[in-house]
């Protein structure tokens, strides 16, 4: 199950959010299964044959709105309907081509709401997702559609798209419309097929707040991860001849086979690369493997989040936190419990423990409880945890803010003094251990910080601190979309 970022209600992967705007009437069909927000998009899709339909029910009786089965034998990947919707409120057919194979008697029908496409259901896809679906080649496929008239006029000029996603990369805008991004910003995409233009979204640029800032033209997924195949294989064959067949098989991934009909014109270069799109092997909904995007979610925090420090020192900083704001900062205790190794990595298993130290002849854990019994009464629970168990945090709903404390060497550790925290003189073993080790945390887990804050004495590093979980406290949290 998934937290759905305005209602907190599980939702299957793909499932979006609500729109940050005014996108509240989402579809009853909807069963927020697979599927992302994204606005009404005019998109030409591939066509079918006119020869070969199932038999359907009259045209007098297609008002009723039954489920019907339209199969049609196409000859290609010739495009012949417009989309218009998205999966906020569904995938419409807009309109049919005058010499569009789907013409007919039994064929489609603008308004026809897309419930499956060759069995793969279209509820809650977006309008790219469903295009791409469809573009796949096949000589005979089958619709499953749904007559809506009423519904249809009621979305085709509206949005019908909208969800969240986490920048990967950095963007300057080149033309005019262009929006320009930094890694990690969010985004709101609420056009994922913008004047029938496959390959571009519009998106709005999110404050902290999740409040719309700007709206412009990006790269859509498809056309990102394009890129990024090509510059891999690209860097592959400069470093090894001998890995060319896997560069090439990589390149062909996005290969096109054949050209397809466009509803709107774009210049040359977007023409090019375009084609080079495959329409047989295009990763559908894969959104983990992307490079460019991560699909994001919006989780409400209703209690004061917990705090891991992680690097060098952070226990005599963890003790100063919570000597100079008692009222802020509490350290989680460790409960004792003598069982077997097989007893507490059971409590493990079944989310009662986040993660334990082996002392002699019992157990110091960390539990779930003793975490939440703090936040609940207001403090920030300072968490003595190695980072490999953010992840188990995360499995029960539990977000911690991760500051990393970053020394530029072990002679700035082993200056380090105070009167209080730090009485025994740092030996140049030890401060050269926590050195190495901040370094291996820092490779393996800095996906996990929230912050990251630079070494000097005590005082200024809990200033740091306080500040970073001040901010972070008030800022909207945003988790990957399928995570628990």
């Amino acid at each position: 199950s998934r937290l759905d970022p305005a209602s907190t209600q599980s939702t299957p992967q793909g499932s979006g959010t609500a729109t940050p705007d005014s996108h509240s009437a989402i579809d009853t069909l909807s069963e927020q299964d697979e599927g992302t927000l994204t606005p009404s998009s005019k998109q030409t899709t591939p066509t079918t044959s006119p020869n070969s339909f199932v038999r359907v029910p009259s045209e007098s009786n297609r008002k009723v709105g039954e489920p019907r089965l339209v199969t049609v034998h196409r000859p290609g990947v010739e495009v012949g309907v417009t989309l218009c919707g998205g999966n906020l409120r569904g995938v419409y057919i807009e309109s049919l081509d005058e010499d569009s194979p789907a013409r007919g008697p039994n064929g489609l029908l603008p308004g026809d709401l897309i419930l499956e496409y060759n069995l793969v259901n279209m509820k809650n896809k977006t309008a790219e997702e469903v295009y791409v679906e469809m573009l796949k080649p096949a000589e005979t496929v089958t619709l499953k559609v749904q007559h809506r008239p009423d519904d249809f006029n009621t979305i085709k000029d509206a949005p019908g798209d909208g969800f969240y996603i986490r920048a990967l990369y950095d963007r300057v805008g080149e033309a005019e419309g262009d929006l320009s991004f930094k890694k990690d910003d969010i985004l709101y995409v609420d056009e994922s097929l913008p004047k029938g233009s496959f390959g571009t979204w519009m998106a709005w640029q999110l404050d902290e707040n999740a409040q719309q800032i700007q709206r412009g033209q990006i790269p859509s997924k498809y056309m990102m991860d394009q890129e990024f195949y090509r510059r891999h294989s690209v860097t592959e064959m400069k470093e090894d001849s001998s890995k060319t067949l896997s560069a090439a098989a990589r390149r062909s991934f996005f290969r096109r086979k054949q050209k397809h009909k466009r509803s709107s014109s774009k210049d040359s270069k977007e023409m090019v690369a375009l084609d080079t799109i495959s329409t047989d092997s295009i990763p559908f909904l894969d959104d983990c493997v992307s490079l460019a995007y991560q699909r994001v979610q919006k989780v409400d925090c209703t209690s004061l989040r917990p705090v891991l420090v992680l690097g060098p020192l952070s226990d005599p900083v963890k003790e100063m936190l919570v000597k100079e704001s008692p009222g802020k900062f509490c350290r989680c205790l460790l409960e004792v419990m003598k069982a077997s190794q097989q007893a507490i990595e059971r409590g493990v298993k079944d989310c009662l423990f986040i993660d334990y130290k082996r002392r002699s002849g019992h157990f110091d854990v960390t539990t779930v409880a003793s975490i939440k019994e703090i936040t609940d009464k207001g403090c920030h629970c300072l968490l003595d945890i190695a980072p490999h168990a953010i992840e188990r945090l995360h499995s029960v709903h539990i977000y911690p803010i991760v500051v990393f404390i970053r020394y530029k060497n072990a002679k700035q550790i082993k200056e380090q003094k105070d009167p209080i925290f730090l009485r025994d003189k740092i030996s140049q073993k030890h401060s050269k251990e926590q050195f190495e080790s901040a370094q291996k945390i820092e490779q393996e887990y800095s996906k996990f910080f929230t912050g990251i804050v630079q070494g000097g004495n005590l005082p200024y590093i809990c200033t740091q601190i306080t500040t970073i979980v001040d901010q972070e406290q008030s800022k909207v949290l945003w988790t990957p979309l399928g995570s628990p």
